[in-house]
């Protein structure tokens, strides 16, 4: 009985570790690619921006990949936010896809001075959605220098 418990708890924490093997997300400025990344660092995942870097005809692109993740993901609704270091929301979009305007990001990072970018998931169905434990993984920090 010791032995099947323990085989169901290896079995659980195998799968609670990989949870985020295939997932990988970037970040890019007019067409530039600033950051690409496969893990949540917060320390390491920071893209520093000046404001002669942001022009008018610019956009800043987040995008959000999941492969090989299966278990129905695609009945699951993904969330793209920004939000200020004090954890003020800014911006928020139901998809894996984002675009900002530069003039947005900029009104934004002169305000703040820091913009964090989050993203989680819940599932369609409303009832599932009310049982499901909801965590934010940190995308990246943009940062105004």
């Amino acid at each position: 009985m010791k032995k099947r418990i323990l085989s169901i708890l290896v079995c659980m924490a195998t799968l609670l570790a990989s949870a985020q093997d295939g997932v990988s997300w970037s970040v890019k400025h007019d067409k530039k690619e600033l950051l690409k990344a496969t893990k949540e660092d917060p320390e390491k995942n920071i893209i520093p921006v000046k404001l002669s870097e942001l022009s008018n005809k610019s956009n800043f692109s987040i995008s959000y990949a999941e492969r090989n993740t299966g278990g129905g993901r695609s009945q699951w609704i993904r969330t793209i936010a920004l939000f200020t270091a004090s954890d003020s929301e800014l911006y928020r979009k139901d998809a894996g896809f984002i675009n900002i305007k530069d003039i947005q990001l900029k009104k934004m990072l002169l305000e703040n001075k820091i913009v964090k970018v989050y993203t989680w998931a819940i599932p369609k169905d409303p009832v599932q959605a009310a049982r499901v434990r909801i965590r934010r993984v940190h995308l990246c920090t943009i940062e105004l220098i």
